[in-house]
């Protein structure tokens, strides 16, 4: 769970036993930013005035730089490097951290050396040399279903609330599936809520903001019935939550998910493995599956056609970009 790599740099915080050698990395900067905030805090414990943190762009600082600032002495008993913006990982950034290996062997112990990086490359020198000196963290998103409803599990109960397992589902409908969204979104209940234990699925409806790619959903589900109707009005809630074009965006990528289901039915495969043959998330490809199963490949195709026409009159200014989407979606639905 994500949560995990949290509680290790609590735990590690709260014990004193934070590595000399640190790489953090993975997509949810949002995690990465919440654990960075609970290790500055112990820091900031003994030194109020932050002096004993310093925080670098490995972009403009040299890693010969870093190793000569963390070997410097300090003031302060213990200290804090945070290098961000790593190009360690990189072709032909071998030769240039090379004198981080002598470091990483005999750190300055009164100095926790972090580097915090989205990606990493774990065949590079660097990664190794971390590995075998250091500690490596990697803050990843919830993948399935009861991981993400576990996080809400957790979220709730930390702000003292309850959801019952219709709310949870609807406020993962309707806000998504990024961290620091939900934890927002959460964040709006608890106040909403006030000194009411439980978060109920009327009190998600009145404040959560549904995203687009939800709404999309929505969208297509009407369009999968034939209702252009009622696929219109979803269009029009997209539209007030993202830019024409990036709608445009998502429904081609939604069109040719399909497309990519209704393949993976024709060779036999089940639902349960879509996930993995489409590289999507599993609660996302359980919707698409659903949805594959009212639309055919030729139908399918000629929508990404009509999204193709649609796009370019958007970019080459063909027309009011809403009234465009407008007629794609109706068009979709006379199929």
């Amino acid at each position: 769970m994500v949560l995990r790599e949290i509680e290790q740099v609590i735990r590690a915080a709260a014990n004193g036993k934070i590595p000399g050698i640190w790489l953090w990395y993975g997509e949810e900067r949002f995690l990465t930013q919440e654990a960075l905030r609970v290790l500055k805090e112990s820091y900031l414990k003994e030194d109020p005035s932050g002096s004993s943190i310093e925080t670098l762009s490995a972009e403009e600082v040299s890693p010969a730089a870093v190793v000569a600032l963390a070997n410097s002495s300090s003031f302060f008993s213990r200290r804090l490097i945070v290098v961000q913006d790593l190009p360690y990982f990189r072709e032909g950034a071998s030769e240039d951290v090379e004198c981080f290996n002598g470091y990483f062997a005999d750190p300055n112990p009164g100095t926790c050396l972090l580097f915090v990086a989205e990606t990493v490359h774990k065949g590079r020198k660097f990664y190794k040399a971390a590995e075998k000196y250091g500690a490596i963290l990697e803050f990843s998103s919830p993948r399935r279903t009861w991981e993400w409803q576990a996080w809400l599990k957790a979220e709730t109960e930390v702000r003292n609330k309850e959801m019952s397992p219709e709310a949870a589902a609807l406020f993962l409908a309707w806000a998504g599936h990024h961290s620091g969204v939900l934890s927002r979104e959460l964040d709006k209940l608890e106040v909403f809520t006030g000194e009411r234990r439980d978060i109920l699925p009327a009190d998600v409806e009145q404040v959560v903001i549904r995203t687009a790619e939800a709404t999309v959903f929505e969208l297509l589900d009407a369009v999968a019935r034939r209702s252009a109707g009622e696929a219109t009005v979803k269009l029009h809630e997209v539209v007030r939550l993202e830019h024409p074009l990036k709608v445009m965006t998502l429904l081609v990528r939604q069109v040719r998910l399909l497309l990519g289901a209704l393949a993976w039915r024709r060779r036999g495969e089940d639902g349960a493995s879509l996930a993995s043959a489409l590289n999507i998330r599993p609660y996302e490809a359980k919707k698409i599956w659903a949805q594959s199963q009212s639309m055919t490949e030729s139908q399918l195709a000629r929508a990404l056609q009509e999204c193709l026409r649609t796009e370019i009159a958007l970019k080459n200014g063909g027309g009011d970009p809403v009234f465009l989407l407008e007629m794609l979606i109706i068009r979709f639905c006379a199929g």
